[in-house]
């Protein structure tokens, strides 16, 4: 009963930390649209903003992933969390986006230490009978960690006060870090080596790293649409259907509300589909035909008809990003160091983030919303052909 407590507790501190994190990144993504107006930028600039972040996010978590086995957890995870409650601090007395951006980037720095290292303190501290319910509690980190940013945007919006969104962010992640210090306990009490599969070692044959390398392409894809969507769809909503600022924003709730089922999803279709490349097949191939409803539902100016189909790919990309950076790492972890791989499959994740912010900004300014959307289609149809040639791959491992 004591070992199954320490167990819960750990997996709560583990999702409040990424759960806070969340908050922290996307709230500026989340008011965009009232940051643009204010400062008089353009959507390249909040792009590029975001763009720092994912770079910097993407690029730490490389190197964080390499690193994690060494780092005390207890320590990284307070330390993270601290240094991006005061970068949050600082954004709303940025005078215009050029400073924004490096403030962004070095809180992108702060947080990449997290999500490698909370997916080995799970492996460390977590039974192999648990880890599915780890599992799933994290994927949902994404989803209600985005509700979270975008309904705090709304609110604050609603109200001509944008600022106030970087310092409710800077509270909830102090809170979230003394609760981890205080709650994490004894750092070398590990679960006993009897009871999980040890990682440290890894233990990699060619057809594990290519099956990592398609996943990690598959990542690229995922990143690219899921900030895609979370990044622009309010600036959709206040510039194609004429809706106010903070309605937009109040409107694109439902995307994250929905993508919470997409864990569950997932995790139901796992224990019927056990292949990766399967599941990530048919969730990528399902957001081609939506990202394809919601050209044109802007066509036909349909406000119902694009939320359905913005709330749909979202889920998918939900469904997706947890396959990848959760499932992934943890169902290889007798091959995988988990934290190496969970680090290493985010990175790629947000080469794709990186990618989008800015690219779709630009494009939406020049081409307009129809050209973004086509370029999101081709996107997901290319990941589903390459999410199928993984199939080859797992059958090999699976006879090996």
């Amino acid at each position: 009963m004591k070992l199954k407590n320490k167990e819960s507790r750990i997996i709560f501190i583990c999702w409040l930390a990424y759960t806070a994190a969340y908050i922290g990144r996307l709230n500026f993504s989340a008011s965009n649209v009232a940051i643009i107006e204010a400062l008089g930028a353009t959507k390249p600039d909040a792009g590029l903003v975001s763009s720092f972040f994912f770079f910097a996010y993407g690029a730490g978590q490389l190197v964080n992933g390499i690193l994690s086995k060494r780092y005390n957890a207890k320590y990284m995870i307070f330390g993270a969390l601290i240094v991006s409650a005061v970068l949050n601090l600082l954004m709303p007395f940025c005078p215009d986006m050029s400073v924004m951006k490096y403030i962004w980037l070095f809180n992108g720095m702060a947080q990449s230490v997290l999500w490698s290292t909370l997916i080995k303190t799970l492996s460390d501290f977590v039974s192999d009978k648990r880890l599915p319910s780890a599992i799933l509690a994290m994927s949902t980190t994404v989803a209600i960690g985005t509700l979270l940013s975008y309904g705090i945007s709304a609110f604050f919006v609603r109200f001509g006060i944008w600022q106030a969104v970087f310092y409710a962010a800077s509270v909830i992640l102090l809170i979230s870090a003394f609760v981890w210090l205080f709650l994490f306990g004894p750092s070398e009490k590990k679960i006993p080596e009897a009871e999980k599969v040890k990682t440290d070692k890894i233990k990699m044959n060619r057809t594990i790293i290519f099956a990592l390398i398609l996943t990690a392409i598959a990542g690229i894809a995922n990143g690219f649409i899921k900030d895609g969507i979370t990044t622009w769809v309010p600036s959709v909503l206040y510039e194609e259907f004429n809706l106010s600022q903070s309605f937009s924003i109040l409107l694109t709730l439902f995307l994250p509300m929905v993508s919470t089922l997409g864990a569950t999803i997932a995790k139901k279709t796992h224990e019927r589909i056990q292949s990766h490349a399967t599941m990530n097949m048919i969730f990528y191939a399902v957001s081609a035909i939506l990202c394809a409803g919601v050209l044109l539902s802007l066509k036909i100016k349909s406000l119902p008809a694009i939320m359905i189909c913005f709330i749909g790919v979202a889920c998918g990309m939900a469904m997706i990003n947890n396959v990848i950076t959760s499932m992934f790492a943890l169902d290889y972890r007798k091959s995988l160091n988990a934290g190496f791989a969970a680090g290493l499959l985010n990175t790629f994740c947000y080469v794709g983030s990186t990618t989008t912010t800015y690219t779709l900004g630009a494009v939406s300014q020049a081409k307009g919303w129809n050209a973004v959307f086509i370029i999101m289609l081709i996107v997901c149809i290319a990941a589903a052909v390459i999410c199928s040639a993984g199939l080859i791959t797992e059958r090999k491992q699976n006879k090996s």
